[in-house]
């Protein structure tokens, strides 16, 4: 096994530990505060790459129509702390109107696509379903799309006011 392909395994393994704990923080502050869903996108630094994602009918193989627009994905701002290799993820923090039991119900995925203006190219994407944590919350993988280079998880938790289901994404690219 070369050094590269092993450095790819590692970086998987802290992909997952990473952004499950950090899911975790994020959705359990997300429900003292109520994220309310804009048509009018937040406006981002000059030269920041956002990407989109929304939840969709159908599987990864044959994504349908979008059911539950999520906030962009956007790379955090600010200065770097810690190692300086270290993978910085993505992140969207959203509420969609539509219970987990609601989505669970039919075929849903989580879609990721490149930017605003490429939206017809998918970066990731992961089919909704699983185990249930002792929370009634949910956590799936993103796996790449058209080698694209990025993966991440998505942690879905019904919302505190029990008609909708918050949703945290966690994107990040390989090197």
């Amino acid at each position: 096994m070369d050094i590269r392909r092993r450095s790819s395994w590692h970086a998987v393994g802290r992909l997952v530990l990473t952004p499950v704990l950090l899911a975790s923080i994020a959705v359990g502050s997300l429900t003292a505060v109520s994220l309310a869903q804009d048509a009018t996108p937040e406006a981002t630094p000059s030269g920041a790459v956002t990407r989109p994602g929304h939840i969709h009918t159908g599987t990864c193989d044959e994504v349908g129509e979008v059911v539950g627009p999520l906030e962009n994905l956007a790379a955090p701002e600010g200065g770097a702390v810690g190692q300086s290799n270290a993978l910085t993820a993505q992140t969207s923090f959203s509420n969609v109107g539509l219970t987990l039991d609601q989505i669970l119900a039919d075929n849903h995925v989580v879609n990721l696509h490149l930017s605003d203006e490429e939206i017809a190219v998918y970066i990731a994407c992961g089919e909704i379903g699983g185990v249930l944590d002792a929370n009634g919350a949910l956590v799936i993988g993103l796996g790449e799309t058209e080698g694209s280079g990025f993966s991440g998880i998505a942690y879905l938790a019904p919302g505190a006011d029990g008609a909708s289901t918050d949703v945290s994404v966690f994107l990040v690219e390989d090197r």
